[in-house]
């Protein structure tokens, strides 16, 4: 069965009964392999998934004639999506494995099959208009395409449109085009009984009870802040005032027309400044329309009414989480696109309410679900605001951590390490580390996770779980973005791009070549320009090759030519190799390494640790990690900020460590006396013969003997 209880059904025609695609019991050579339904508030919905050939249904889809329904049994078998398949791409990898991937469209996609008449439309309501558009659309399709109005409470100020429609642009372009765009509202199909109805409603949607909060159900949170529309000086235009009817909609003109403008009632400019907003951004101009304003005093008012309340910023959240519903249906509730949820995230100071403006559900993987929230209008001042919780949040993180550390070295130790995390969690904050590496370094194409951990499909080799790959064998490792999230793809290894393109199977994909090994980064990558490398290049571990639009990244490893490799793809036979086993076996053996590679020390604490003589174990360096973070937070190139009578005296403490010039100078070793050196204060550190003990979160300082001059031979 589905993961989270979907079940999938089709029918070959409109009055066949319906086939069970994928639901209970059906086994797993009769269970499809992608699946995903997309909700969008102003588009109709999506469904796509992927099917084997084994499949006992593979060769019953077709375009046009099948049509597809997503059931939630949980719900009493509410449907989420209905519609009809409207393409369907046959692929053939290079071990001759066949697959269809099938897209399909909502309801709405019916009001694609009729085209509109050139008419001229005026003196009718929004509704009556609409009911126009749907007649004519009714006397062209096949009887169960034909559609009634339902609930419409669309209307303009005046509830009456003037429109023109043209011959060439089909019901549903038209719809779009002559309402929606201009009078907004969203239209909807919904077949009940037998029958299509057609809404055109303001919004769709209720205030949801289900909230989504850190710790809780939210997995990560991004959130951008757009400008586009920002601008400090208006420009008011009102109705046009060359046409006869001084209450209707002209903006379906053929030619450029003038307007009403405020220049006669505003001192003769046509302008109205935000001189607060001037002073602070410089000049910036942008004119908004009033159709339904004729008189320039009216439209002056309209106009400054807009500059005092307008929105400079705009706010959108996208965010990945668990449906609780599925562990306890009884008691939390499913999300609707549509529907306005709260989402709080304190460490990011954010708490809003805002509506789902799109949805994207992973029947398989519902881990991969997501949504995105419609964008929030920001004025200065609530922009402001915003700015203001973060600072107040990061000052609470950094009070709360504070107070751990003089209460108990373990706790903070803890504490930080799990706020490092869900920043990088939260706020994919991890940035390219393009420092040089030695080329026998290994490392993770993400930042690590506090717990490394894959899915059994996701593993190399035969795993539970990836049995319905033939002979159950995976040639690479998968990287999902739930357990390993982050957008920027690294090189595992150093190595020369040899291979760039796109293959049915891999999707755009290319290939490094270095010691031996031939590596190849697929699967991740949505178009061309995600991958940032090209043949030729020289990558070194760490470095950013890609960005990661998909929801998961392919990475394998051979020594063979990559090509003739391609063949054993589905062999367990030797030819490809276990990268997980590569990367943990090489972050071992990273000796050399002077630079932090994805962020992590470790390697270079072990550098440095065999370079002084000194034997550490994996503990050790685990504690040295965590002291790192407490002093510098991993930047070897900062400067004590707190007070204390070493910046009293003019030498402040500086670098990984946090070495006052003095105390490093003593015990640094020649050639590494670079206090900005994270490398050279580690080597400083093991020349310390009471390194172990001294290590403390609670201001740590080394208490022994000098034991070297040099690195010793």
């Amino acid at each position: 069965m589905l993961a989270g209880g979907y079940l999938v059904t089709f029918k070959s025609s409109w009055n066949d009964g319906e086939v069970i695609l994928n639901g209970p019991n059906v086994g797993y050579n009769n269970r499809l392999l992608t699946a995903s339904v997309t909700k969008d508030i102003s588009s109709y919905d999506s469904f796509e998934f992927s099917i084997l050939p084994n499949h006992k249904n593979y060769n019953d889809l077709s375009l046009f004639n099948t049509f597809i329904k997503v059931y939630r049994p949980i719900e009493n078998n509410k449907l989420i999506f209905e519609g009809r398949i409207i393409n369907i791409s046959d692929s053939m990898d290079s071990s001759g494995v066949l697959s269809k991937v099938v897209t399909c469209e909502g309801l709405e996609g019916f009001l694609h099959d009729s085209m509109q008449l050139f008419g001229e439309y005026h003196d009718m309501s929004p509704k009556d208009f609409l009911q126009k558009l749907i007649d004519i659309h009714n006397t062209q399709v096949d009887s169960f395409k034909k559609i009634i109005l339902g609930t419409v409470n669309v209307t303009n100020s005046t509830d009456n449109v003037y429109r023109y429609t043209e011959d060439d642009k089909d019901t549903y372009d038209t719809i779009q085009d002559k309402l929606v765009n201009r009078l907004g509202g969203e239209i909807k199909i919904r077949h009940e009984n037998g029958q299509l109805i057609l809404d055109y409603v303001q919004r769709n949607g209720k205030q949801s009870s289900q909230e989504i909060v850190l710790a809780k159900n939210l997995l990560s949170l991004t959130r951008n802040i757009n400008i586009e529309n920002f601008w400090t000086v208006l420009k008011p235009l009102g109705a046009s005032i060359d046409r006869n009817n001084p209450n209707g909609d002209y903006t379906d003109a053929n030619t450029a027309i003038p307007r009403v403008t405020i220049k006669n009632v505003n001192n003769g400019s046509m302008y109205i400044r935000d001189e607060k907003m001037v002073k602070e951004f410089g000049t910036i101009v942008k004119q908004k329309t009033w159709d339904d304003v004729t008189d320039p005093k009216n439209l002056l008012l309209r106009g400054q009414n807009e500059v005092k309340n307008h929105s400079a910023f705009s706010l959108q959240l996208q965010v990945s989480y668990v449906d609780l519903a599925y562990i306890n249906p009884e008691k939390f509730v499913t999300l609707n696109c549509g529907d306005d949820v709260r989402v709080t995230s304190a460490i990011q100071g954010i708490d809003f309410n805002q509506r789902i403006s799109s949805m994207t559900i992973d029947l398989l993987e519902l881990s991969n679900s997501s949504i995105t929230l419609a964008p929030q209008s920001l004025n200065v001042t609530s922009y402001d605001v915003m700015l203001q919780k973060q600072a107040l949040a990061d000052k609470n993180m950094i009070e709360h951590i504070e107070y751990a550390n003089k209460q108990n070295k373990v706790v903070i130790n803890n504490l930080r390490n799990t706020i490092i995390k869900l920043w990088g969690t939260i706020n994919d904050l991890s940035k390219s580390e393009n420092d040089s590496q030695n080329n026998s370094a290994w490392n993770w194409p993400f930042k690590p996770p506090a717990t490394i951990r894959f899915d059994g499909a996701q593993l190399f080799g035969v795993n539970p779980g990836g049995e319905f790959r033939p002979n159950g064998f995976h040639d690479g490792l998968d990287f999902g973005s739930v357990n390993w999230p982050g957008s920027e793809v690294k090189a595992i290894h150093d190595g020369t791009v040899t291979l760039k393109g796109s293959m049915d199977g891999l999707g755009n994909y290319f290939v490094t070549n270095g010691d031996g090994f031939n590596i190849v980064y697929q699967e991740a990558f949505g178009s061309a320009s995600d991958i940032r490398v090209n043949i030729g290049d020289h990558v070194k571990v760490g470095d950013v090759v890609g960005i990661r639009t998909t929801d998961h990244l392919h990475v394998g490893v051979t020594k063979h030519d990559f090509n003739a490799a391609l063949g054993s793809a589905f062999s367990n036979n030797g030819t490809w190799l276990d990268p997980k086993k590569l990367i943990e076996d090489g972050l071992k053996n990273n000796m050399g390494t002077t630079q932090p590679v994805n962020g992590d020390w470790g390697p270079v604490i072990r550098n440095a640790a065999a370079k002084m003589k000194v034997n550490i174990s994996d503990n050790d360096v685990n504690r040295i990690k965590a002291l790192i973070a407490n002093e510098s937070g991993g930047n070897q190139t900062v400067t004590q900020q707190v007070w204390d009578q070493n910046m009293a005296a003019g030498t402040p403490a500086q670098g990984l460590l946090q070495y006052v010039p003095s105390t490093f100078n003593a015990y640094a070793v020649d050639g590494h006396r670079n206090i900005k050196s994270g490398f050279d204060q580690l080597l400083a550190f093991f020349n310390n013969s009471t390194w172990s003990s001294d290590i403390s979160l609670h201001g740590w300082g080394p208490n022994g003997s000098k034991r070297f001059d040099k690195i010793p031979a």
